[in-house]
C-alpha cells in the first residue's frame, strides 16, 4: 500500500471496483483480465459478487475464481483440475451449452441452482491461430433482483385488480398536468364516458375540475401533507349531468413513476336525500302521534303478558320443587363439588350428620384415603377436559354402614366454563356381592363339568393306570424270583428296579394329573403360558386319542403366549373342546381322523387358540344353539359343555365361536395377552 493510500481509501476503491466490475461486459472483463497480474487479480476476484470459470477445450476447469463461488458452498480455485462434462454429465441442458460455446457459439442464461438464480454468460476463447481453447463462464446472483422484480410485478398486479374491480370511482394522473394515466370502471361510469375519451387527457379536457386554482390547491396539501381528504365540488360530466362529489387523493408509486391517485365519491344521490328527509320530517309529527297511540295499546297487551309469565314463573316453580324432591329422595347419593373437593350440595345425610354439617367439607374425609390421590387425579380432569370420569370406591351409607359405591362424574357447564362436578353414586354392594357369588357358583359348575368329563374318561384312565401298575407287578415279581433263586447279583436287580420305579412315577404323574383338573379351588388368575395348558390337557387325553385312531397335529407358536387367567379353567375348556372333536371323527374311517391344534396372535395381537377337526361338520343351524346350555349333539351327553366352555372363555375376557369348514369343524378361542387388554373376570 502507498504511504498516501488510508485502509478506508483502499475499501471505497475496492467498492468502487467490485460494483463497476459487475457492469462489465464480457470483452470487458477479458480485457481487465489481461491487465492484472495473477494475486492482484484473485484478491479482486475474491471481493466481486461474480462466479468466474476459465474452462480448456477439454472441458477442464482451469479458473476459478469470484466471491460468488461461497454461495455454491465452493472455495476459489477449488473446481481448478475438474471435468465440468464429468461433473454436470447428467445435465444434459447445460452439457449442450458447454458444447455449443466450445464449437464457438456464445450463450446467455439464467440458471437456477439450489436457492440461488444465476446470470451466466459463456463466452469462446481462441488461440493465436483463432480456434476454440476453452471459454469463459461469468456468473452474477441475481436471485434478489429477479425476487424484488417479482414482488414490484405481483404488487402492481394486486395493485391493478383492487383497481379495476373498487366500486369507488378512482383514477391515476400526472401531478403537474392532470393527464388521465389509468381510470376504473366506477369512474367511466360516474363520468358516463368510454375509456378512450378519457386516456392521455387532462381533468381539466373532460370538465373533471370546475378551475385549476382548485387543483393546484389539492396538488400543493397533497404534496406538503401526502394526502388530501374529503374535498367536495361540483363539475358537470361530459354528458352534461351535475355531479356532487367527495375527493380524496394520494401520492403512489405506479410503473416506476410517481402520480396522483384520487378516489371520487358521488354524493349526489346523498344531497337529494337530505331534501327528501326534510320532507319526511315533516311528515314525522304525525306519525309520532300514531305512534303513541299503538304503543299505549302495546303496552296494555305487554301488561297482559306480564300476568301470563308471572303464571308461568309459578309454574315453574311447582316444577323445580318437584325436581328437587326427585333428587332429594333419588336412591343414588347425588353431590355437587368444586375443583377442591368442597361439597356445595347433598341430596342424602351420610351417617348420623346433617346435611348442613357436610355442606362445606370435603368429600376426601369421606372416603378410603388409600383412594384419595386417584379421587384428587379424576376430579381434576373432569374440571380441565370436561369429559366424564366413573370411579368405583369404598364409602359410608346414609346408615352408617361401610359400602361400594359406583361414582359417575360430570362437569357442570355455564358458558364455557366448568363452573362445577355433579357426582351420582349409586351403591353397588350388593351388586358386586351377587357377582361374586355369581363367580363361585361358576366355579362350582365348571369343578361339576370336570368330574363329569372324568367320569366319561374313567374306563381309559383305569386302563392308563393299570399299564404302568402292571408293569411294576411284572418287575417285581421278576426281582423276587430271582432272590429266591439264589442265582442272582444285586447288580443284575438294578435294572429292573430302575424300571419299577420309572412306571411307578408314570402312575403318580397321571394321578397328579388327574387330581389337578378334578379338584375343586378357588378360582386362580394369574400368568401362564398357553402352550403349557395346550400340552397339559393333551396328556389327560393321550390314552382316548389313541384308542380312537386319531392323528394329532402340533401348530404352537415358536415363542411362549401368556395370558392372564386360570389354567384348570382353561384346560377344562380345551378337554372339552378336544373330546367333541373326537367324537365328531368316529364315524368317518380311521386313516381320515385328523386333530389339528394351533396356537399363534390373530390380526387384532389377541392370543388366538383353534381346535380343528376332520369329522362329520356342524350343520349351518347349529352354529348359534350349540352354545344353548342342555342342547347336545350326543347320544349320551348333557349339552352343558361348550355352555360352560364359553362361559369361562367369556370371564378371562375372550371368546369362544366355531367355524364350519368343507370337512370338520374348527373351534376358535381368542385371549387377551398378558400384556395387552386386561381379562374380562370378575
Amino acid at each position: 500500500m502507498k504511504q498516501d493510500e488510508s485502509p478506508q481509501n483502499t475499501a471505497l476503491h475496492s467498492q468502487s471496483s467490485i460494483e463497476n466490475f459487475s457492469k462489465l461486459t464480457t470483452s470487458e472483463v477479458l480485457q481487465s483480465i489481461a491487465e492484472f497480474d495473477h494475486k492482484l487479480l484473485r484478491k479482486f476476484l475474491s471481493n466481486t459478487p461474480l462466479i468466474i470459470w476459465a474452462v480448456d477445450r477439454n472441458g477442464v476447469v482451469t479458473l476459478s475464481e469470484g466471491g460468488g463461488l461461497a454461495k455454491l458452498g465452493y472455495e476459489s480455485g477449488e473446481w481448478v483440475g475438474r471435468s465440468i462434462l464429468k461433473e454436470f454429465a447428467e445435465d444434459e441442458e447445460l452439457i449442450a451449452i458447454f458444447r455449443k460455446t466450445l464449437n464457438g457459439e456464445p450463450s446467455h442464461i439464467e440458471r437456477r441452482t439450489g436457492d440461488l438464480i444465476l446470470d451466466v454468460e459463456y463466452t469462446p476463447i481462441y488461440d493465436d491461430q483463432n480456434e476454440v481453447d476453452g471459454f469463459l463462464s461469468v456468473a452474477i446472483d441475481i436471485t434478489e433482483k429477479i425476487a424484488s422484480q417479482e414482488k414490484i410485478r405481483l404488487s402492481e398486479e394486486r395493485l391493478s385488480k383492487i383497481f379495476q374491480v373498487n366500486p369507488v370511482a378512482m383514477c391515476i394522473s400526472e401531478i403537474e398536468t392532470g393527464v388521465f394515466i389509468e381510470v376504473n370502471d366506477s369512474f367511466l361510469s360516474a363520468l358516463e364516458c368510454s375509456r378512450e375519451e378519457v386516456l392521455k387527457k387532462s381533468a381539466f379536457d373532460v370538465g373533471f375540475w370546475p378551475s385549476e386554482t382548485q387543483r393546484k390547491k389539492m396538488i400543493d396539501t397533497v404534496i406538503k401533507e401526502g394526502k388530501v381528504s374529503d374535498l367536495y365540488f361540483d363539475f358537470i360530466n361530459p354528458a352534461g349531468n351535475r355531479l356532487c362529489t367527495v375527493l380524496s387523493a394520494v401520492l403512489i408509486y405506479f410503473r416506476g413513476e410517481t402520480f396522483l391517485l384520487s378516489c371520487i365519491k358521488d354524493v349526489t344521490r346523498e344531497r337529494e336525500a337530505l331534501k327528501e328527509l326534510e320532507t319526511l320530517n315533516e311528515h314525522l309529527e304525525a306519525r309520532v302521534i300514531a305512534r303513541t297511540a299503538e304503543l299505549q295499546n302495546a303496552h296494555a297487551i305487554l301488561n297482559e303478558e306480564h300476568k301470563k309469565r308471572n303464571r308461568l314463573y309459578r309454574a315453574l316453580q311447582q316444577t323445580e320443587a318437584k325436581w328437587r324432591s326427585l333428587v332429594t329422595n333419588a336412591p343414588d347419593t347425588i353431590l355437587t363439588l368444586d375443583s377442591d373437593g368442597t361439597i356445595l350440595y347433598l341430596n342424602h345425610t351420610i351417617s348420623n350428620m346433617g346435611i348442613e354439617d357436610i355442606i362445606g367439607s370435603s368429600i376426601y374425609k369421606y372416603m378410603n384415603q388409600a383412594e384419595v390421590p386417584k379421587a384428587k387425579k379424576l376430579l381434576k380432569e373432569v374440571f380441565d377436559t370436561g369429559k366424564p370420569q366413573v370411579m368405583v370406591t369404598e364409602g359410608q351409607s346414609a346408615e352408617g354402614n361401610n359400602a361400594l359405591y359406583s361414582c359417575r362424574v360430570g362437569a357442570m357447564v355455564s358458558g364455557e366454563e366448568t363452573i362445577a362436578a355433579m357426582v351420582i353414586a349409586t351403591d353397588i354392594t350388593q351388586q358386586k356381592q351377587a357377582e361374586q357369588e355369581l363367580v363361585r357358583r361358576r366355579a362350582e359348575l365348571a369343578h361339576l363339568s370336570r368330574l363329569s368329563t372324568m367320569g366319561e374318561l374313567a374306563a381309559e384312565l383305569s386302563h392308563e393306570l393299570n399299564q404302568p401298575l402292571a408293569a411294576i407287578n411284572n418287575y417285581t415279581n421278576g426281582c423276587i424270583r430271582r432272590i429266591r433263586s439264589g442265582t442272582t447279583s444285586l447288580e443284575t436287580l438294578i435294572e429292573p428296579l430302575e424300571e419299577t420305579s420309572r412306571q411307578a412315577q408314570r402312575a403318580s404323574e397321571t394321578i397328579k394329573r388327574l387330581r389337578r383338573h378334578v379338584q375343586k379351588s378357588e378360582v386362580e388368575y394369574k400368568p401362564l403360558d398357553i402352550n403349557v395348558v395346550i400340552e397339559n390337557s393333551i396328556s389327560l387325553l393321550e390314552h382316548e386319542i389313541q384308542r380312537n385312531s386319531t392323528t394329532l397335529h402340533l401348530e404352537l407358536s415358536p415363542g411362549p403366549l401368556e395370558t392372564i387367567g386360570d389354567a384348570i379353567q382353561i384346560e377344562q375348556v380345551l378337554v372339552n373342546l378336544l373330546l367333541n372333536a373326537i367324537e365328531a371323527m368316529s364315524e368317518i374311517p380311521p386313516e381320515e381322523r385328523k386333530l389339528l391344534i394351533q396356537s399363534d396372535q390373530d390380526k387384532d395381537n389377541n392370543l388366538q387358540i383353534t381346535v380343528t377337526d376332520s369329522g362329520i361338520g356342524l350343520k349351518k343351524e347349529e352354529e348359534k344353539s350349540i352354545f344353548e346350555i342342555f342342547y347336545t349333539t350326543k347320544q349320551k351327553g348333557l349339552g352343558v359343555g361348550l355352555s360352560i366352555s364359553q362361559t369361562i372363555i367369556e370371564a378371562h375376557g375372550g371368546t369362544l365361536s366355531p367355524r364350519r369348514n368343507k370337512t370338520g369343524t374348527s373351534f376358535i378361542i381368542t385371549l387377551p395377552l398378558k400384556n395387552g387388554d386386561t381379562h374380562g373376570a370378575s
